[in-house]
């Protein structure tokens, strides 16, 4: 399976922009180990203008991961930034921090670091290797219920448990084959709700969860109904207590029991999913917005239905460009930002979106909401920022 997530929407500009830390990377550690997983960070002092994938608010700090290991963090909203000391040199893809000190950063060859002193140093608390084996262990035990279940099935249940158990074992080969790389597949998003209480997901439908704050992993892949290992590009908790993935095919994927259960929303879109936010619905109801590939958005109503859990409808399209981050806003507006730097905003709980900011020309992979009208947006050289009354680089 093509890797065709978030990714994607990193455009070749962004490699490009990252090429001389990539050479001076090697040149420091020529005759060291070559595994990224191994080698530090390297520490130079272009690091603010290195290509970043994503970015955070950390009480009134921001905090910005991207290639090479790079993490950088700024205490006066842009004007200067600091390069933390990381243990890895892989692609870091995505951020969450759960309160000013306390964070998490996930990224290629399956890498989690975390952080207990606002972003200044990270510490690497799992990695692809050990993906590969929980995976593999969790998802044999599903082809093995599976063969039980297929060997107890009256004739009229035959086919259907054959078929369950064929995808069973497919899911089982398709890890087998990726552990054949290594640590290979990258994680594309995480969500600690706690200190203690955390979910890591990337390509090839990687869940990954620790109740203990990242002592003690297990893979939740066995949970989720997708025997394809279609990949999931990102994962939220709403307000209201549910655990939401966005994905590939255009699907979202529910918890309403801290990940005990898995319910697979079908939103009638069949493209990339990169992000999905908990809004207000009508009459206290939780709804979800999702968005994606193309400009994508659709809206659930709220409304139980049997056969996809909720109703949804596409919003008329604003933009035609991926949209690649969604922040809700303290005001409870909603804004997604688009890859080429373009600001879509709603105030009427996701019903609707208007442009608030055009393109400014950039070429961004994340969005933060900084101080004021300001928004943070990660890529090419750096993090730039926005206001919503007047677009214009900061720093």
């Amino acid at each position: 399976m093509k890797l065709t997530g978030i990714l994607t929407t990193v455009r070749p500009a962004l490699l490009l922009a990252s090429c001389l830390l990539s050479v001076n990377a090697a040149q420091a550690n020529a005759g060291g180990s070559n595994d990224p997983l191994e080698q530090p960070a390297l520490m130079t002092s272009r690091a603010a203008h290195a290509t970043l994938l994503s970015v955070v608010q950390a009480g009134t700090r921001l905090v910005a991961v991207g290639e090479h290991g790079v993490i950088v963090y700024s205490d006066d909203q842009g004007k200067s930034w600091t390069q933390a000391k990381v243990p890895v040199s892989v692609n870091l893809t995505a951020v969450q921090f759960i309160d000013p000190k306390n964070g998490w950063a996930v990224g290629h060859d399956g890498i989690a670091l975390s952080t207990s002193d606002g972003g200044l140093s990270w510490s690497k608390r799992f990695d692809g290797n050990q993906a590969n084996t929980l995976m593999l262990g969790d998802l044999q035990k599903v082809a093995d219920e599976a063969h039980h279940a297929l060997d107890a099935a009256p004739a009229s249940a035959k086919q259907a448990a054959q078929a369950a158990a064929d995808a069973a074992d497919n899911a089982v080969g398709d890890v087998q084959a990726g552990a054949k790389f290594g640590p290979s597949r990258p994680l594309l998003g995480v969500y600690f709700k706690n200190v203690s209480d955390g979910y890591l997901v990337g390509s090839y439908g990687q869940i990954l969860h620790t109740a203990d704050g990242g002592k003690v992993w297990e893979s939740f892949a066995g949970r989720l109904h997708n025997s394809d290992g279609l990949h999931y590009n990102a994962i939220a908790g709403t307000a209201g207590g549910t655990l939401v993935i966005a994905g590939e095919g255009g699907k979202v994927y529910r918890s309403r029991d801290n990940g005990a259960t898995w319910q697979t929303l079908e939103t009638g879109y069949k493209g990339q999913l990169y992000g999905v936010i908990g809004v207000a619905g009508e009459g206290g109801t939780e709804d979800l917005l999702a968005f994606g590939f193309g400009g994508h958005t659709l809206l659930s109503s709220g409304k139980e239905s049997d056969k996809a859990g909720i109703t949804w409808q596409e919003l008329p399209a604003v933009t035609h460009k991926n949209l690649i981050g969604g922040v809700l806003c303290a005001d409870g507006s909603i804004v997604l930002a688009t890859q080429d730097g373009s600001l879509l905003k709603s105030s009427d709980h996701g019903h609707s979106f208007s442009v608030l900011l055009p393109s400014n020309g950039l070429e961004i992979a994340g969005v933060a909401q900084a101080a004021g009208a300001n928004f943070a947006l990660s890529g090419v050289s750096g993090v730039h920022f926005v206001s919503a009354s007047g677009s214009g680089k900061v720093n």
